[in-house]
């Protein structure tokens, strides 16, 4: 009886406590749930309620750019756009009004927050065809007549924009309603570093199959664009139609101009349609992601739709599928949804419900809406890394007004809205644009939970750096090494690390160094990436530096997928100011170099070759061009094939302490000559140095035969002394033979010493005359 009695007290315990713990942790779950819904603060940024737009109609569209500025594009009553109203990030506002253009503007897209590319028609060579044309927001023309298209936009079936993660170029697809099997493209280039510089990359077109339809585009990490195609097969099982839809990925490498294979990511079967598709870069070791959404089952005047979460990567290998949430709809509408995932770690999903499959909104630009269509039941939900979802509604946003809401009883107590917009920017600030009726609208700004830290780079997967983010106790020509520690395990990829000097006076960015993937780096610890540096980089006093890193110049080692890197103006230190430092001050140094003569600066003369290769040396140690001087003394290479001159440079000192010193400037020529991938093989005369050759200091020739003078007088002395002697002690002798025994000795030495090390000099055929 006592031991039932304790079995059963055990049991009763046991139950109490797992009931406990259950409570407990379901009460931590709620806590941080909680504490992230308290997060999610929203503020309203800009509203039509506060009446202060310029004085345009309300024919307007609103688009977004990924570095933080909203447009609002006013058009007239036939939907040609006249007028901008730019909101930056700082808070201030610009307007741009498009009359001086003197063009029909009938699309634009925001780039970046400085630039805008604007479409409009015009007849070249006789036929019709899209042009682009690029404005600042200074309201100056930097680009015009880029061809985007042939003939009329109105005849384009679909034209689409798309920027790169680095927001330094974009690629322009288009769909032709005559022929909606072909698909043209064009990449340009948009910005480097910081500096405007447009062109076009590549371009090309392919054809869809029957029954293909392409479903979205997107860009990469890598600098590549996705495309994501949908097939629908129609085959009949006992005369019973069965509709079985694929999802493929295949991949544009803008460079080569070329696609890889397509990849299967996805199959369905006895469903009518993939209801919406929405892909974008993980910035993850997962490569990419798409969220897919389908009807599974109809039911009354319902619809069942089901979204699945993919992961895949680059290479279009699927390594997660998950499914996310059934949703049960009438069937008027249709749900879509758009995924953006974050910089740290997870994703926002936000879906909305449709009457027209026609209308998709894709951030940053927004396509028109048709005004006899409404939206509705607008939800938004966070996906943290950890599994856990938050989630809001429009009504939470809005302030709820009787004019906004859904007449379906469906959606009772959901508002309804004219078109949307919203993106999700790198700091994690969801930005959502909606537009209820046509004077009624909001801009809503959300910051998202961050599921993983960031340090400073804009970028998670980096933990730290050295030298520091904004380091200011750099001492020039004290680093040796640069190291950064990244949050996974990595290995090399192909792209650059490049070091530069931010100009005081231009602010302009001039290349110092870079690294590329075979460089002289070593990977440390499975994480951590450290490059020898010579003293010649940071050399300079008071001086900024920065280091970028590109995409992919490291790839995650786990799925050797690339891994985002650091933008520009992100790792930046400085060195120290000048400490008035004691220093030995040199003589005047004579060296040389070695130069080949390229096939482009083979037709100038020697002497402004010298000039020119003296001048790129000078700005890139960088010194004084008055320190460095060529002495009009060249010598023809014979020793290969190819034009080479030997190019005698003098080197000046200085008493300046803050300057470099001569033996200083020797050693930093030596170094930048002698490295590959320093700056001065960047330049149009200085790349065709002899890396090899280096910089030869031509020694002083009293300080070279000093010493050996002393030694040969010394010499003689003993000789002579030697000789005198002999000759008081035994007259008859030949006392003079020392010498000359000396003397035979020393050339039987000397012949052989030129022979070896001078012997190569000559060829074999010179040896040889013939006889006549």
């Amino acid at each position: 009886m006592d031991l039932q009695y304790n079995n059963l007290t055990k049991t009763l315990k046991n139950i109490i406590f797992h009931w406990v713990l259950v409570c407990f942790i379901f009460l931590l779950c709620s806590c941080f749930a909680y504490g992230q819904l308290r997060r999610l603060e929203h503020r309203v940024i800009y509203s039509s309620s506060r009446n202060d737009l310029p004085g345009h109609n309300y024919n307007f569209d609103v688009g977004q750019t990924d570095d933080g500025s909203l447009l609002f594009m006013y058009k007239d009553n036939v939907n040609q756009y006249k007028f901008i109203h730019v909101l930056l990030p700082d808070g201030s506002t610009t307007d741009i009004d498009l009359n001086f253009l003197n063009k029909n503007v009938t699309r634009i897209f925001p780039l970046t927050m400085k630039y805008y590319f604007l479409l409009y028609d015009q007849k070249f060579n006789g036929n019709m065809q899209v042009t682009g044309i690029v404005l600042d927001y200074n309201k100056q023309i930097v680009k015009d007549n880029i061809f985007v298209a042939n003939g009329n936009i109105d005849k384009i079936e679909k034209l689409e924009l798309i920027m790169d993660t680095r927001l330094s170029s974009f690629l322009i697809y288009n769909i032709n309603k005559a022929n909606d099997s072909l698909i043209h493209w064009i990449t340009y280039n948009l910005l480097e570093l910081s500096d405007l510089n447009i062109y076009a990359k590549n371009n090309g077109s392919f054809y869809l199959d029957n029954n293909f339809n392409l479903k979205t585009v997107f860009s990469m990490i890598d600098g590549n664009y996705g495309f994501i195609i949908e097939e629908l097969r129609h085959p009949s099982v006992l005369n019973v139609p069965i509709i079985n839809a694929f999802i493929y990925y295949k991949s544009l490498y803008p460079i080569l101009g070329k696609f890889s294979e397509k990849s299967l990511i996805y199959h369905a079967r006895n469903i009518s349609e993939i209801s919406n598709v929405s892909c974008a870069p993980d910035y993850s070791e997962y490569g990419n992601v798409c969220i897919i959404t389908e009807p599974i089952i109809n039911f009354g005047n319902y619809t069942l739709f089901t979204t699945y979460h993919i992961k895949f990567l680059s290479s279009g290998s699927v390594i997660e599928f998950k499914y996310i949430k059934n949703n049960t709809y009438n069937n008027n509408y249709d749900l879509q949804l758009d995924i953006h995932p974050s910089f740290f770690g997870g994703s926002i999903v936000t879906s909305y419900l449709s009457i027209s499959l026609k209308l998709k909104m894709k951030a940053p630009v927004l396509i028109p809406p048709d005004p006899s269509k409404n939206y509705t039941n607008m939800t938004g939900s966070v996906i943290l890394l950890n599994g856990t979802e938050v989630s809001w509604n429009l009504n939470q946003l809005n302030r709820f007004n009787q004019s906004t809401q859904s007449k379906d009883p469906l959606n009772q107590n959901h508002l309804i809205f004219k078109t949307a917009l919203f993106n999700l920017m790198k700091n994690n600030t969801y930005i959502l644009y909606v537009r209820y009726s046509a004077d009624e609208w909001d801009i809503f700004s959300i910051d998202l939970p961050k599921s993983r830290n960031d340090h400073g780079y804009e970028n998670p997967n980096v933990i730290s750096t050295f030298p520091k983010i904004n380091d200011n106790n750099i001492i020039p020509g004290n680093i040796h090494k640069i190291r950064v520690t990244f949050s996974s395990n990595i290995s090399m990829s192909l792209n650059n690390l490049t070091i530069y000097h931010l100009d005081a006076n231009t602010n302009k960015l001039n290349l110092r160094k870079f690294y590329s993937g075979s460089s002289d780096c070593d990977i440390l610890f499975n994480h951590s990436l450290s490059c020898d540096v010579t003293s010649s980089i940071f050399n300079q006093w008071n001086a900024t530096y920065i280091i970028v890193m590109d995409n992919n110049f490291v790839m995650f080692s786990s799925t050797n997928e690339p891994m985002y890197g650091i933008e520009e103006y992100r790792w930046n230190f400085t060195t120290i100011p000048c400490q008035q430092p004691d220093k030995k001050y040199a003589d005047t140094a004579i060296g040389t170099i070695r130069l080949t003569l390229g096939d482009d600066i083979k037709n100038d003369s020697i002497s402004d070759i010298a000039n020119n290769v003296t001048k790129e040396l000078a700005d890139s140690i960088p010194i004084s061009s008055d320190r460095l001087q060529q002495t009009n003394r060249y010598q023809n290479d014979l020793s290969t094939s190819s034009r080479r001159y030997i190019i005698q440079l003098k080197i000046l000192p200085t008493t300046d302490p803050c300057q470099a010193t001569v033996s200083q400037i020797i050693n930093y020529l030596n170094e930048l000559i002698r490295d590959k991938n320093s700056l001065i093989y960047k330049n149009n005369y200085t790349k065709y140095l002899s890396s090899s050759h280096g910089f030869n200091v031509n020694v002083n020739l009293w300080d070279e035969i000093k010493f050996k003078l002393l030694g040969l007088l010394i010499g003689i002395v003993v000789l002579g002394l030697i000789c005198l002697v002999a000759r008081y002690r035994y007259p008859e002798g030949q006392n003079f033979m020392i010498f000359s025994v000396v003397i035979i000795l020393f050339d039987l030495v000397m012949d052989i010493l030129f022979i070896v090390k001078n012997g190569k000099d000559v060829s074999q055929l010179d040896l040889y005359h013939p006889s006549f």
